[in-house]
């Protein structure tokens, strides 16, 4: 993304020999993180938009001072400093579920309107944690390279996994994509699904017994973690929540890196404490090139994409008809 551009669309003459002369009553919105062309256009259609890199705090905060919106995703921290910064601020869009990186309550204090797209990515991220869920029990990733490697009869002799069927799936987290998760692992694949939530989530419409956690994780031959991050679920299965793990259980986490304490998640890998454990988020994103996660055996990692399909996409950049419908005194449908 370009530092400090402005995007430029002709939208219904309110662009002046499309050079960027806006009018004077239209709103400025700051875009910190690329969105396609549609929701460029939508955008466009409501006022002045410009671009910057927001991984650059320095940059974000000299440009975000005379900006009505910030459109971010998932890099962008919006700080309760950036927003100090951001004099006339009226609305902060993320395309995208969680708001960790966005400071919700400093927010509230400047009256800042926070929209986001709770719904857009459900089914995607659940297909994508029981796509991980199979791979790594039927060891989808290493049968593929021992074909590649010449290992054809070696990975056929060594290879037994089990059904997922008749397996107890644990659930830590039951909201939108908690649930459609269970769904398909109750109704699909035939699995015993027990779950925590702090919140009371109703009667679900698939079989399912709510425990407490600590039970869950002795219980469940597979944990699948989609909790928030808050203050109070960072770090949530650390080393003494693996000690409560079944030796062939395995972990799966879709929600985000740092619930889960990635040093001594590589520890009980390495140590046999954990059967495996796959990742689609890691509390540093790249990892370093000495994460131990890297080198920690039976780990399957991919690189944040559960929510990246075409449809899920489309639907959490959405998130620009909330943002301008706030610019313009509407109520958004979906605000934090």
């Amino acid at each position: 993304m370009v530092r400090g551009s402005v995007w430029v669309a002709h939208c219904g003459g309110a662009w002046d020999d499309g050079v960027g002369a806006i009018m004077a009553d239209r709103p400025t919105i700051l875009v910190t993180e690329t969105y396609g062309e549609s929701a460029m256009a939508r955008l466009a259609s409501a006022g002045e938009v410009r671009t910057v890199d927001g991984r650059d705090g320095a940059a974000l905060m000299a440009a975000v001072g005379d900006c009505d919106a910030l459109v971010v995703r998932s890099y962008t921290r919006v700080t309760a400093d950036v927003l100090a910064a951001a004099g006339r601020l009226r609305v902060i869009g993320r395309a995208g579920v969680g708001l960790d990186n966005i400071d919700v309550a400093a927010a509230r204090e400047r009256g800042v309107s926070v929209v986001y797209t709770p719904a857009a990515s459900t089914r995607a991220v659940a297909e994508h944690t029981v796509g991980l869920m199979l791979a790594l029990e039927r060891r989808i990733v290493d049968g593929d390279a021992m074909v590649r490697d010449g290992r054809f009869d070696a990975a056929r002799r060594t290879f037994r996994s089990r059904e997922l069927a008749g397996l107890t799936l644990g659930i830590v987290g039951m909201g939108r994509i908690g649930q459609a998760v269970g769904r398909i692992a109750a109704d699909g694949l035939g699995m015993r699904v027990v779950f925590n939530d702090i919140r009371d989530v109703g009667v679900l419409p698939f079989a399912a017994t709510r425990i407490e956690k600590g039970e869950l994780y002795s219980a469940a031959d597979v944990v699948s973690l989609h909790v928030p991050l808050t203050d109070e679920t960072r770090g949530l299965v650390d080393a003494a929540a693996l000690r409560r793990f079944k030796a062939t259980g395995m972990l799966i986490n879709t929600s985000r890196g740092a619930v889960v304490d990635g040093g001594a998640l590589a520890a009980a890998l390495k140590d046999g404490r954990l059967a495996g454990a796959a990742l689609d988020v890691l509390e540093r994103e790249p990892p370093a090139s000495d994460d131990a996660l890297l080198g920690a055996p039976n780990c399957l990692l991919s690189p944040h994409v559960a929510s990246r399909t075409g449809p899920s996409m489309s639907a959490m950049e959405d998130v620009v008809e909330d943002v301008v419908a706030v610019l313009r005194g509407e109520e958004p449908r979906f605000s934090a």
